[in-house]
């Protein structure tokens, strides 16, 4: 009895161990965390956004979304006053809700909107506040393991440090928001798909020019099985020229992958994934995989470039997160750069097959990136 359960010590110690390491020292938000503040001070900028959801609302009187899911799809709003000191790639959390504006990120409104009615009407009425060339929405979609809060003061931050007038629009899906419930998140992400379709089609059928959609870790699963799922229904969104996909550290089983990017037939638009080796999340994953390499930590970023995508390797860059999975975040600062680069490419557009269009399009992002901190760039060749 005594040497059984030495062994099944021995077989848990390890993830336990793992798990130790992921969950680091960081405190992480409570269920008070989206606490309203009217306090100001100076210098401080704000960054509203709209918010879809497969979440259920909370009864927590400041989490407005829970871990629980919502059999229909709901929507928000929330507006993030951001610091004077706000460092770019990070989250200034208030030590406690609702914060100091002048160091932390604070909220300034979180409410919900009566319906997809409302939310379409909402989010023509921002884009009618931009000029022509913002009317621009970006769509993020977070990973696993990740809280209601975490995802707008998220999204809070890569807007700040983008510096554009584009839309953000959360779309958050019903994650546990803790290690131990990888397979209650993945039943999620299942459960998302039709949700996230029904706003993808609102946003290409609404007043922006441009949809970008960023994905985080397993929010990409969900991304890549709904993109699959309207192929399949014949209203392929790739084929949407004002649609781009950035994939950042995709937590997907690398033959997945494969076997679900090239059922997507044609793309207007280039796909950018983003990896990096040192991913210890990824790692995790990969080994509760039984071993089967996730596209995020890919050792080899010929084999994504050989399906048509553009990797942006950022294995060498130095992260501001323990665990090097949030390394996507810091690039944000980088937005405006990147874009520019994104429309040269993609001016140069000729009806060659998919690698002459997507090579083009990544070198173009390479000139730029090319002189950034230790990012590669690997496209695929022209054919």
């Amino acid at each position: 009895m005594r040497h059984f359960l030495a062994c099944k010590l021995s077989a848990v110690i390890p993830a336990v161990l793992v798990l130790a390491v992921l969950a680091g020292c960081a405190s992480r938000p409570g269920p008070d965390a989206l606490r309203v503040s009217l306090e100001e001070a100076p210098g401080t900028k704000e960054v509203s956004m709209l918010i879809a959801t497969t979440r259920a609302r909370s009864s927590e009187p400041h989490e407005l979304y829970s871990s629980k899911r919502s059999e229909v799809l709901d929507f928000g709003s929330a507006t993030i006053s951001i610091p004077p000191n706000h460092e770019p790639g990070r989250i200034q959390w208030p030590s406690s809700p609702p914060g100091n504006p002048a160091t932390d990120f604070v909220v300034r409104q979180a409410a919900y909107i009566d319906g997809k009615d409302a939310f379409r009407a909402q989010v023509n009425q921002e884009l009618a506040k931009r000029s022509l060339e913002a009317r621009k929405a970006v769509v993020f979609i977070h990973g696993y393991n990740t809280r209601f809060s975490e995802g707008v003061f998220r999204l809070a931050q890569m807007a700040a440090d983008a510096k554009e007038r584009r839309l953000p629009i959360l779309f958050t899906w019903a994650s546990a928001g803790s290690l131990t419930n990888y397979i209650y998140d993945t039943n999620s992400v299942a459960i998302a798909r039709d949700g996230l379709q029904e706003v993808l089609l609102e946003l290409t059928n609404s007043n922006a020019t441009q949809v970008t959609i960023i994905a985080h870790s397993l929010g990409n699963l969900l991304l890549l099985e709904t993109l699959r799922q309207m192929e399949l229904q014949g209203i392929g969104l790739l084929k949407n020229k004002k649609v781009t996909v950035v994939m950042a550290s995709p937590d997907i089983d690398i033959d997945v992958f494969k076997t679900m990017i090239t059922s997507l037939g044609y793309r207007a638009n280039p796909v950018f994934v983003l990896v990096s080796r040192d991913d210890r999340a990824l790692r995790f994953s990969r080994r509760i995989a039984g071993g089967t390499a996730r596209v995020g930590d890919v050792e080899d970023d010929e084999i994504l470039t050989q399906l048509g995508v553009v990797v942006i390797d950022l294995t060498d860059v130095e992260s501001q997160d323990a665990i090097n999975h949030d390394k996507y975040a810091q690039l944000a600062q980088f937005g405006p750069q990147l874009v520019k680069s994104l429309e040269r490419g993609k001016a140069n557009r000729s009806k060659q097959g998919i690698g002459g269009r997507v090579g083009k399009a990544g070198r173009s992002f390479s000139e730029f990136l090319g002189h950034t901190a230790k990012i590669v760039v690997s496209t695929p060749g022209a054919r």
